[in-house]
């Protein structure tokens, strides 16, 4: 995994390592850290520095700034976390989905918000491309159904838990009510538009699948929420979408609702209803908006 890093700087080494640059010189001036010094007197490390390091050092490196490190591969992620490269993440958490790997799509989707990267870039750049991905070795015949479901629930499973460590904001600014319609078969992006608007401050109501209309319409008469998040990813029968989306747009008109759409589906189904506020393109829309 090491042939794509060249030299860090101490402070580059120092966030790899989650300790102050202070450190970093202090182990280098004992021998305990080993580096390259530049003729101008600089410090230069290879990961293989790091590594010696971890391996000889546990005890003084046994945390970094986003996850523990217990082997060089967690040492070279953190690496490519920390400097947000999405290309190098996009191929290792789908070829950890691909594996069942949990643990290690987690540890990633983790690692990237604890460093301080918005979440709708997290999602946005690292893992639409892979559910695309996934989606599109499945049409090509690359992928059974079922090794594409397996793979698509493990990235759902992470979602959620990371779900769990978001930090919302203790005020509300309004009620929302996220939902898929009847024939949806996937609520992965929905989940990630409900984590985003949780972030926001939105106290979010999540029904997955709609619920029938008359329960629907009661829903809204008790929590009167403000906006409504519908999420389309396939349409397998258009007439009966477009049907159920109408009778959402013509209760949500009555009761003055903001519908917000998203997903592909809305390829198929019309959305020009004036109850309608916006058509979402991506994640960064969501926090936007």
């Amino acid at each position: 995994m090491t042939s794509g890093i060249q030299f860090l700087n101490s402070e580059e080494a120092a966030n790899v390592l989650g300790v102050n640059v202070s450190s970093i010189k202090r182990w280098t001036d004992e021998g305990k850290l080993e580096c390259i010094r530049t003729a101008g007197g600089h410090r230069k490390f290879q990961m293989d520095h790091l590594v010696s390091f971890i391996e000889q050092n546990k005890k003084k490196a046994a945390k970094v700034s986003v996850f523990n490190i217990e082997n060089s591969r967690d040492l070279e992620l953190n690496y490519y976390i920390l400097k947000g490269n999405f290309d190098f993440l996009k191929s290792f958490v789908l070829k950890q989905a691909l594996k069942s790997n949990r643990d290690s799509v987690q540890q990633v989707l983790t690692g990237l918000y604890l460093g301080q990267y918005p979440l709708y870039q997290i999602y946005d750049s690292l893992l639409v491309p892979v559910l695309h991905e996934l989606g599109t070795r499945w049409m090509e015949g690359k992928l059974a159904i079922i090794e594409e479901h397996i793979a698509s629930q493990i990235i759902r499973d992470a979602v959620v838990r990371l779900q769990g460590i978001i930090r919302v904001p203790k005020k509300k600014i309004g009620n929302v009510i996220c939902l898929n319609l009847s024939n949806e078969l996937h609520d992965i992006g929905l989940k990630m538009v409900q984590n985003i608007l949780e972030l926001r401050g939105f106290k979010t109501y999540y029904s997955g699948q709609k619920t029938p209309l008359f329960e629907f319409e009661q829903l809204l008469s008790k929590i009167k929420p403000e906006r409504l998040y519908i999420s389309s990813t396939y349409v397998e029968n258009p007439a009966e979408d477009q049907e159920e989306v109408d009778n959402l747009y013509t209760i949500c008109k009555e009761k003055g609702i903001d519908i917000f759409i998203g997903g592909p589906g809305f390829d198929i189904i019309d959305f020009s209803h004036e109850s309608v506020t916006r058509r979402l393109e991506n994640f960064e829309d969501v926090n936007s908006y």
